[in-house]
C-alpha cells in the first residue's frame, strides 16, 4: 500500500465514522431504528476499515523488515561463502606448499644420496690409487734391487774371476816351486 492511498483512506474512514455516528444519533433522536442501525453499521465498517488499514500497514512494515532481514541474511551468506572460499583457497595453497616442500625435501635427499655415493666412490678411487702407488713403489724397489743384483753380478763375477786368477797364480807358483825344487 502506498502513502497516497493510505492518506486517502484515512479521511474516508474518518468521514465514514462521522457519517455513521450522525446517522445513529439522528435515528435515535427521531426514533428511526433503521437509521440508527445503519449509522452503527457504518461506524463498524469504518472501524473495520481502520483496523484493516492498520493491519495492512503493519503487514507492509513487516514485509519491508523481512525484505531487509532477507537482504542481511543474503549478505551474511555471501560473506560466509567468501570466507569459506578464502579458507578453501588457503587450505589448497597450504597443501600445495606442503607438497612442494615434500618434493624439494625428496629431491634434496636424492641429491644427498648421489653426493654420498660420489664421495664414497672418490674415497675408493683414492684408496685404490694409493694402493696402486704403494704397489708400484714396492715393484720399483724390487726392480731396483734386481737391477742392483744384476749390475753387481758382473762385478762379483769379475771379483771371483780375479780371485780365481790370483789362486791359480799361487798354485802355479807353488807348482813351479815344487817342480823346480827337487828335494821336495
Amino acid at each position: 500500500m502506498t502513502e497516497d492511498s493510505a492518506s486517502d483512506k484515512t479521511p474516508l474512514g474518518l468521514k465514514q465514522t462521522v457519517v455513521g455516528k450522525t446517522k445513529q444519533v439522528a435515528g435515535a433522536l427521531t426514533g428511526n431504528e433503521s437509521l440508527a442501525r445503519e449509522g452503527s453499521l457504518e461506524q463498524e465498517q469504518a472501524r473495520q476499515a481502520r483496523k484493516a488499514d492498520t493491519l495492512s500497514r503493519m503487514a507492509e512494515a513487516e514485509s519491508e523488515e523481512a525484505v531487509e532481514q532477507l537482504g542481511a541474511v543474503r549478505e551474511a551468506g555471501q560473506h560466509e561463502r567468501e570466507a569459506l572460499q578464502y579458507r578453501t583457497e588457503a587450505a589448497e595453497s597450504q597443501a600445495e606448499r606442503e607438497a612442494r616442500v615434500r618434493k624439494q625435501a625428496a629431491e634434496l635427499e636424492c641429491q644427498e644420496i648421489v653426493v654420498r655415493e660420489q664421495l664414497e666412490a672418490a674415497r675408493e678411487t683414492t684408496t685404490a690409487e694409493q694402493q696402486a702407488r704403494s704397489d708400484e713403489k714396492a715393484q720399483v724397489k724390487k726392480v731396483a734391487a734386481a737391477d742392483e743384483d744384476h749390475l753387481g753380478a758382473p762385478r762379483d763375477a769379475e771379483r771371483t774371476s780375479h780371485e780365481v786368477e790370483v789362486e791359480r797364480r799361487e798354485v802355479e807358483v807353488l807348482d813351479r816351486t815344487l817342480t823346480d825344487d827337487p828335494d821336495r
